[in-house]
């Protein structure tokens, strides 16, 4: 497969997702990427760049990139960009293309404890992501209206975890020891076990 193949591949099929239409309406200006607040905390994401991957046909490198799961749809690139393109539905349609290639995000995603949840709903309401929703899912037995979190959407930020009243929900990255070894560091002290905090 040539290069110009192997470019038109990729396009086509991200073109002909819902939410893809308007790629080559893209002639990374970098609009999307000085708005973005996503890029201020992580300056790796350039969604500019990875929308110039796509148009040069690197396949493997669009779909294995994190970039493509660090879209938070805030939507504040679509108001600023000249051409229209909506930057978090493009997103998604390459999501979907990762996807049924096999690929899948890199990092985990916070964790429901069905028994404790009451469906209260300040996590789904509070995510950035639109990574959680309220579903009626079986708890010892019967029916019980829960908070369902999206492992694909979900980006591990602690909101939910922070806002959950009933203590519902954990993410794996704000457990007690991530948190104690992250403030220890943030104090310049050794790295101590937790158990041997004092």
């Amino acid at each position: 497969m040539s290069e110009y193949e192997a470019a038109t591949d990729l396009a086509s099929e991200i073109l002909a997702e819902p939410g893809g239409e308007r790629l080559r309406a893209c002639f990374s200006c970098g609009t999307c990427t000085a708005t973005c607040p996503v890029q201020w905390w992580n300056p790796a994401y350039n969604p500019r760049r990875l929308l110039r991957q796509v148009v040069l046909g690197n396949r493997e490198a669009v779909l294995q990139s994190p970039t493509i799961w660090f879209c938070s749809a805030c939507d504040q690139c679509y108001q600023r960009c000249p051409q229209g393109v909506h930057l978090s539905e493009l997103m998604e349609a390459i999501r979907r293309v990762a996807l049924r290639a096999g690929y899948r995000p890199g990092h985990g995603a916070a964790q429901v404890n069905e028994r404790l949840c009451a469906a209260c709903g300040l996590c789904a309401e509070r995510c950035p992501y639109q990574a959680i929703q309220l579903a009626v899912r079986k708890v010892l037995g019967a029916e019980k209206t829960v908070a369902v979190v999206d492992g694909l959407r979900c980006l591990q930020c602690g909101i939910c975890q922070a806002g959950c009243r009933s203590l519902a929900i954990t993410v794996p990255a704000f457990g007690d020891r991530e948190l104690w070894t992250q403030v220890r560091f943030g104090l310049g002290e050794p790295l101590l076990p937790l158990e041997a905090r004092p």
